[in-house]
């Protein structure tokens, strides 16, 4: 039977499916050599002369949850694991009594990924709910020892799904996502009378020369029977608070403020500090304050508390963003971090020389899109003068999933541990809820409204979202609306954005995301589209059209090439999964002329000269030398004698009476209908290996594939578009195996009628069935150089169409001779059997993967 190229495509990516999802799960893990925690950095780590840390990292031990016979294995932490697999991760360490006794202890994960179950000494003591985020876990008292070894135990599922992880297992051009404990893990001890946090109020005069801090310190005292007296004097405690500078010298200190605090017990303490002639942070300045906080009692030190303070003010209006009071262009580029071999698992020394590139690239802020980062990254910011936008890494997200309260409760809780440990980082400037919304969709709108409100009741930061269209309605609390652009021009969607900035403001609408994706890396000039080249002569266009609109941001689609968990197109059938995108590639070499052209832009320099080239034809030669083997071959078959010409006239134009021949067990050729399959499914790979290499561009395509979740899947046919003639070979090899398969189903639905039906004439009749395809030949050979026109695909599409329902047709009309059934009952138990495979392969996906509802997505996205 003569498929459609999706259905042919997606039936041999759903057989090595199935084959794979029953095999046993198999995790592989792998760890960063020399990689060492940077603890010398006292202000990241909150180490002071009364606060310290106890690294984890290092050697653990991990097994299978389920199977306590098999043999624990020595890892190191941090690490990452391919598979997904449900794990105990174990570690021993030891306290002494003091330390239980005379400190508050919590524990510090920067990243673990999935679920988990945190457990002490054999004692559950927190639940991770999933997400890559940092947080912390108080350890009890009651629970840890000091005369023998403490156990902590990860108990850690890593299973993404499509409807509750986030992100979600349908994630288009997202970065590597691995299980494990990827972060540094550590203990945090703090005196037992501490300085549990502080909220920072800034307010700035009109001039900005004058600010006035108040400081919110919280104090806890969580002293022990032991090690409390019970008799405490008024004038016994003080907290003092004073700012310095960088280098640690002391620019103003308030008075000594007395208190007094009963066991298990807290109290909050507001303080106004002035800072005149202050130096304002901004990315050109990055000038910090160092914000310290001592109690004392008497003469004594009790804690010593200090953080890393940026002072700015970011807003919104309709008319600009603006920092300190002035208007402001926010020039980005979004960033993903991570490696080939580690994922997201690289050193701090990688981590600072990323962010240092960007930097030194001209850029004054990130976005770290569809991933959640190390809190360094943060730190770094601050050092080098960047506004970190950090958001949940939701994108794409189908409306039934997106109005699910599942889903929007899971969305919440991450928000909520996302802005309490990330918040504390003064480059910090903006949370973003995701990308990809679509603005007709009401259940997206509302999964916004519901982040954005429980964003500002937590915090003051600024919030945006990501738009894939511009047909966008007002939010409330939503202070910035993003408009993706992938391939095309922002300019072509000019008149839009200026409609948009006439009803939001000039200050709320920017540019998320601008991507032009390589598929074909260096040529002579730009008139190659995908091209790099073609990049820097579209960021180039791009530069002189924002210059115009005086737009308050934009970010750039992405600073450097990485790699992702699918076998997008991008990758132009690289089995390395490197998703080409970026300025500079996965080594983060500046020699792209896209990276030289934005690096001028951004910097006011000398323009850089693009080379404009020759266009060049990318039709396959392999596909006409394939369609003339394949005319010569059938016109010798056609030539081989009468017998042949009258059989294929009679099964052509009287199907009928040919079909009654086979069934009677009249003479057909064996060896002229073998050969004749041979050529058919030669013809049909032809006319699919066309297709496929006309779609691999296509995003709607790759978003069809992807709504499978099957990495496989995308991997076969992202291999298959982008290599004709393997793609030739291969679809003829599977289409043979095919037609075996299918005869030998019509074989088994002959036991249920009384007519004796041979096998030989089921597979006679089969074969003779699919004679149209030939007439496709000369087709095969033009097809794609038709359809790079664009002009008559629709009628191309419609035209397969046509000769497929007529291969069936021929098909069951065989079938029913054979049979010597009722032509209607034939076709009858067909159709259902057809719509059934075809429901229960959905029903499948739908169940496992919300298939379904992500390909009508897919479809509402790119409006068919």
């Amino acid at each position: 039977m003569l498929t459609s190229p999706i259905r042919s495509l997606a039936l041999a990516g759903f057989l090595s499916l199935f084959a794979l999802q029953f095999s046993f799960s198999q995790v592989i893990f792998r760890e960063v050599p020399d990689y060492k925690i940077r603890l010398t950095d006292s202000l990241f780590f909150d180490i002071s002369q009364t606060r310290s840390v106890i690294s984890l990292n290092g050697k653990w031990t991990v097994q299978p949850f389920d199977d306590d016979k098999t043999q624990k294995v020595t890892i190191s932490v941090p690490s990452i694991f391919e598979g997904e697999d449900e794990l105990v991760f174990q570690k021993e360490f030891e306290l002494s009594k003091a330390q239980i006794t005379e400190n508050t202890l919590e524990i510090v994960f920067f990243s673990i990924n999935y679920t988990a179950d945190i457990s002490l000494n054999n004692t559950i003591i927190h639940r991770h709910s999933g997400g890559e985020y940092p947080f912390r876990v108080s350890l009890p008292r009651d629970i840890l020892q000091s005369d023998r070894k403490n156990v902590l135990s990860v108990k850690l599922i890593y299973e993404l799904n499509s409807k509750n992880s986030i992100p979600q297992k349908q994630r288009f051009l997202f970065p590597q996502n691995y299980g494990g404990i990827i972060g540094d893990v550590y203990i945090h001890l703090k005196p037992d009378f501490y300085i549990a946090k502080e909220k920072i109020t800034a307010t700035f005069s009109a001039d900005y020369k004058n600010i006035s801090l108040q400081v919110e310190s919280l104090i806890k005292n969580n002293k022990t029977i032991l090690n409390y007296s019970g008799i405490e004097n008024l004038n016994d405690y003080f907290l003092l608070i004073s700012i310095a500078d960088a280098d640690g010298n002391i620019i103003k200190e308030l008075p000594g403020y007395n208190f007094t605090l009963d066991r298990n017990k807290d109290i909050s303490i507001t303080q106004k500090l002035n800072l005149p002639d202050s130096v304002l942070w901004s990315p050109e300045t990055h000038s910090s304050y160092i914000l310290k906080q001592q109690i004392f009692k008497s003469d004594s030190l009790i804690d010593n508390k200090q953080k890393l303070i940026s002072l700015f003010e970011l807003k919104s209006d309709e008319e600009s963003i603006k920092l300190n009071g002035k208007d402001y262009i926010l020039k980005g580029a979004i960033y993903y971090p991570g490696s080939e071999t580690y994922g997201k698992l690289i050193s701090y020394e990688q981590m600072e020389k990323d962010i240092s590139l960007i930097k030194e690239a001209g850029f004054n802020s990130v976005r770290f899109a569809k991933s959640t980062i190390h809190p360094f990254y943060l730190s770094l910011c601050d050092k080098y003068g960047l506004f970190a936008f950090l958001e949940v890494p939701i994108n794409g997200v189908p409306k039934g999933i997106a109005e699910d309260e599942s889903f929007i409760s899971r969305s919440s809780e991450f928000l909520y541990n996302y802005i309490s440990f990330y918040g504390e980082y003064s480059s910090f400037a903006a949370i973003g809820f995701g990308g990809t919304y679509l603005p007709e969709l009401e259940e997206h709108i509302s999964l916004i409204s519901i982040l954005a409100k429980a964003t500002k009741e937590k915090s003051n930061l600024l919030t945006y979202a990501s738009f894939s269209g511009c047909n966008i309605q007002s939010i409330e609390n939503l202070d910035l609306y993003g408009l993706e652009f992938m391939k095309e021009s922002a300019s072509s969607s000019d008149e839009k954005f200026k409609e948009l900035q006439n009803n939001f403001g000039i200050g709320k609408i920017f540019f998320s995301s601008v991507t032009y994706p390589v598929y074909i890396g260096g040529t002579d000039g730009y008139l190659n589209e995908y091209s790099f080249e073609a990049q820097a002569k579209y960021y180039e266009e791009f530069f002189d059209y924002v210059s115009q609109t005086k737009a308050p941001a934009f970010f750039i689609n992405s600073f450097n090439d990485y790699f992702g968990d699918y076998s997008s197109f991008i990758c132009s059938s690289s089995d390395r999964n490197l998703y080409r995108i970026g300025l500079m590639d996965e080594s983060r070499s500046k020699n792209r002329i896209s990276y030289k052209v934005v690096y001028s832009k951004l910097n006011n320099l000398e323009k850089v000269t693009i080379p404009i080239g020759s266009k060049k034809d990318d039709s396959p030669m392999v596909f006409i030398i394939f369609g003339l083997l394949l005319a010569i071959f059938m016109g010798v078959l056609v030539n081989s004698g009468r017998k042949f010409r009258d059989d294929a006239s009679r099964a052509l134009l009287r199907p009928y009476n040919f079909f009654s021949d086979i069934r009677d067990q009249r003479i057909i050729s064996a060896a002229h209908t073998t050969l004749l399959g041979l050529i058919i499914a030669a013809v049909v790979a032809l006319i699919i290996s066309n297709i496929l290499f006309h779609l691999k561009t296509s995003l709607l395509y790759e978003h069809f594939l992807l709504a499978f979740a099957s990495p496989l899947l995308m991997k076969t046919a992202n291999y298959l578009a982008w290599n004709p003639l393997m793609s030739l070979l291969w679809l003829t090899a599977f289409n043979i195996v095919l037609f075996v398969i299918i005869s030998l189903i019509i074989k088994i639905a002959s036991l249920f009628v009384k007519t004796r039906v041979y096998i030989i004439s089921i597979y006679f009749t089969f074969i003779w069935a699919l004679l149209p395809a030939v007439l496709l030949i000369p087709v095969g050979i033009i097809l794609y150089r038709v359809m790079l026109a664009g002009s008559i695909n629709l009628y191309i599409y419609l035209g397969l169409f046509f000769v497929q329902l007529w291969v069936i047709y021929r098909l069951l009309k065989g079938i029913h001779v054979l049979f010597d059934s009722k032509p209607s009952t034939v076709y009858f138990y067909s159709i259902i059997f057809i719509l059934a495979l075809i429901g229960s392969v959905l029903f499948y996906f739908e169940l496992k993967h919300s298939t379904v509802q992500y390909l009508l997505f897919a479809f509402k996205h790119f409006n068919i």
